[in-house]
Formats: structure tokens, C-alpha cells, sequence
């Protein structure tokens, strides 16, 4: 035990070794860098209408001059409310709300270190977790969880090698840079955004400190490699509640890895899409099922996108219909889930007029772990949804899912939800 004690100041002296020498290299690049023109200088500075979608504006042009200057910020608001109709632990209705604050500071244009990035981003979650009125195994929402108020994220990236190596470091939420469901974002269902049986990865609330490796050698091919402190042993950044308590181990590292392929035109495949496999492991000692203990738990992923039809002359994140495709596994005495697997397809603007909204269906299926002792042997959530473009910086997002045999052991239950959520 005293040994897994002594990882974090090992971890914090490697990052920080990592980190000088990030910026070393970074230096050595820029004598050769070329820097922009003054014509580039005045195109930027004269482009301020990525902030007209949002709902502060431009700050009568002092945000624009910021960013110029390489500070960028931002703001979003996530209203919900949850409504359990029938089934599940009981019927009513909650809400929650969630903000978060976040600063990107550009490091070439504040310090000329070309290629590096600081992030920083703080997170309030308030009201009630509504996952207490059904029991699902698969959350009804990433927000679901109990209060808190925490720094979310705060890592240092730099780009090297003309791009083909990116290394970041500190509190990273995992789920941004790994098992990422692309064409599933939209949906509200927790196993939309990641794989159901990845318990143990640092994901919002839970992320954690880390080192990041990401290779992209070519514009189609990548390989990612993360290891995380995490823990409940780490509070990094906690200021109210506990969310790291959720991490089901007190002791131990997680490991990632990810590779895959994106293409825009293949072979049967005409139009955007991706395939990413990945693997984890947590050195950790976790409580099995049957109540005994082990050391160390480990899981896959897979996870197909693809963009089915566009309109000639759309952007690739225009008006369209894409799919996705996903399974994932663990050790089935550790874990209630011991396989997952899920579909969905989502249509961006159903009309001209509404070339921004988004419909989308979803089925997502649990296979429930024989050790569980559950009365179901499986979990299925069945989602659609239809999100507003309301106003440029105004998403409103009605959505119904219905979760049959939720938790392996309530009655099918009948959620509605609605969430709004605004970009200041």
C-alpha cells in the first residue's frame, strides 16, 4: 500500500519534467517558425463573427482584441428537467443545472511558444441526481451526478513535430480525447457519450491528473496513450462535495490506449467517417461483486462513425444523416455490465428552415453480469430526441427515453427530458 502511496509525487515530478521539457522544445522551434503576416494579423483581427452565436457578443470588440492577443473565453449554461412518468424506483419530476467557465490561452501569440495551450475550466453543478428516481445501470445523463464545484480541467498541450505529436498534461477529462462517440454528442444518454462498461475512466466529474501522448503521422491515421492518477485519493481542485469519490478504487493508475482510422472518401464509405478500437486497465484494487477483493481490472472498446447522405455542397458538419456504432467490455465480476453494445443515427436540419436543428434515435443495450444476481439479465435504453436551434446561442432539446428493465431489477420506466443549454 505504501508503494501506491508514492505514485502521486512520482507522477507530479514526471509531469513536471515532461512539462519543462515540452517548453524547451517549443523555444528551439520557433527561431525556425515563420511568423504570421501583417495581412494574416488583419484578417484575424477583422474576423469577429465567431462571436455573434453567443450570447454576450463580442464585448463591443474587447473580446476579439483578446483573443488576438491569445485569451480566449468561455461560458455555458445546462438547464434540465426530468420528469419519470412510470416504472423505475419512483415516478415525479427533478432538475438540475450545470455551468462551466473556462479560459484558452493561445501560447504562441502570449509567449511565442509555438504549438503550446493552456486550459482552464471550472465547473458548477447543482440539485438533484436524476438517476435516484429510476436506478438505471446506464446514466439518463452525463450531468447526472450529485453537486459539486470543482476545477474540471487544467493542462498545459504542446504540438510538436509540425503536428504529428501533441503531448498534454495535468487534469484532463479523459472522455475528450478518448472513447469520444463522435456522431452520438447530440444524445443525452450517458452510454451516447462513452463506453457503459469503462467505469473506472477520469471523465467529468471525475477527472484526474495525467500525461498524454496523441500521434497523427498521417491525416488518417492516429494513436493515443493517456495515464491518469486517478483515484478517490485524489481531490485536486474539489472546492465543494466530493465528486472523485465516485472513482470506484482508492489506490491506483488508469492506462489507455486508442488507435483508429478517419477517412473522407473510401471504399463503400463515400462521405466522413472514422473506426477507433481502444483498451484500458486501472492498477487499483477493486471490490468484485461477490464481495471480495482483486487487484486490477481491465476493458475494450470499439466504435464505428460514419456520415450516411449529404446534400451536394454541405460542410462536413452540415445538413446530413450519420450513424454510429459501439461495443465495449469488461470483466463481468467486477462491474454490473459485463458487455454493451449500441446504434443510433441522428438527421442535422429535417428542412431548409432548419438547417441547424438535429433529430436523433438511439438503442443501447446492456448485457447485466451474471455475478450481479440481478433479476433482468439485460438493460435497454431506447432514446430520441429533437434539439432546437432556438437562437445562435440557444439549444433547446426536448427528449424521451425509455429504459426497460432499468438497473436489471425496477420497472420499465418512461423518462422525459428537457434540457436547454446557452453559450454566453
Amino acid at each position: 500500500m505504501k508503494i501506491v502511496l508514492k505514485a502521486e509525487p512520482l507522477f507530479i515530478a514526471a509531469a513536471l519534467a515532461i512539462l519543462m521539457g515540452l517548453i524547451a522544445a517549443a523555444r528551439a522551434d520557433t527561431a525556425s517558425t515563420t511568423q504570421p503576416s501583417a495581412a494574416t494579423e488583419t484578417s484575424t483581427q477583422q474576423s469577429s463573427t465567431a462571436f455573434d452565436a453567443l450570447l454576450t457578443g463580442d464585448w463591443h470588440g474587447d473580446r476579439q482584441k483578446l483573443a488576438n492577443a491569445g485569451l480566449s473565453f468561455g461560458a455555458t449554461l445546462v438547464l434540465e428537467g426530468f420528469n419519470n412518468f412510470q416504472g423505475g424506483i419512483d415516478t415525479g419530476a427533478v432538475g438540475d443545472a450545470t455551468i462551466d467557465l473556462n479560459l484558452t490561452a493561445d501560447l504562441a501569440k502570449l509567449l511565442n511558444i509555438q504549438g503550446g495551450q493552456f486550459y482552464f475550466d471550472l465547473e458548477d453543478h447543482a440539485f438533484r441526481n436524476p438517476n435516484k428516481l429510476v436506478g438505471p445501470l446506464q446514466s439518463l445523463d452525463e450531468f447526472a451526478n450529485p453537486p459539486y464545484l470543482q476545477v474540471n480541467e487544467l493542462w498545459y498541450q504542446q504540438t510538436l513535430l509540425n503536428g504529428e505529436l501533441r503531448v498534454k498534461i495535468g487534469k484532463v477529462d479523459a472522455n475528450t480525447e478518448f472513447c469520444v462517440i463522435d456522431n452520438g454528442l447530440t444524445f443525452i444518454n450517458d452510454s451516447t457519450q462513452v463506453a457503459a462498461t469503462a467505469f473506472p475512466l477520469p471523465t467529468a466529474p471525475d477527472s484526474m491528473p495525467s500525461i498524454n501522448l496523441f500521434l497523427k503521422p498521417t491525416d488518417w491515421y492516429f494513436a493515443s496513450f493517456g495515464a491518469y492518477y486517478a483515484n478517490r485519493s485524489d481531490r485536486f481542485g474539489d472546492f465543494v462535495d466530493d465528486p472523485s469519490s465516485l472513482m470506484p478504487t482508492r489506490y491506483g493508475a488508469f492506462f489507455i490506449g486508442e488507435t483508429g482510422v478517419r477517412w473522407n472518401n473510401a471504399p463503400l464509405l463515400n462521405l466522413a467517417g472514422n473506426f477507433k478500437i481502444g483498451g484500458w486497465g486501472h492498477t487499483g484494487s477493486f471490490q468484485k461483486l461477490d464481495g471480495s477483493f482483486q487487484t486490477g481490472d481491465a476493458g475494450g472498446y470499439a466504435i464505428f462513425d460514419q456520415t450516411l447522405y449529404q446534400p451536394p455542397g454541405e460542410s462536413p458538419a452540415g445538413r446530413g444523416i450519420r450513424m454510429f456504432a459501439e461495443y465495449d467490455a469488461t470483466e463481468p465480476d467486477v462491474y454490473p455490465i459485463s458487455q454493451h453494445a449500441g446504434i443510433g443515427a441522428t438527421l442535422t436540419g429535417p428542412t431548409q428552415s432548419r438547417n441547424q436543428d438535429i433529430i436523433g434515435f438511439t438503442a443501447q443495450y446492456a448485457q447485466v453480469s451474471r455475478d450481479a444476481n440481478l433479476i433482468y439479465p439485460y438493460e435497454l435504453v431506447l432514446e430520441g430526441f429533437y434539439q432546437f436551434q432556438f437562437t445562435p446561442w440557444m439549444q433547446i432539446e426536448p427528449d424521451l427515453q425509455y429504459l426497460i428493465h432499468p438497473g436489471g431489477r425496477y420497472p420499465d420506466a418512461l423518462v422525459g427530458i428537457v434540457r436547454c443549454t446557452i453559450q454566453f
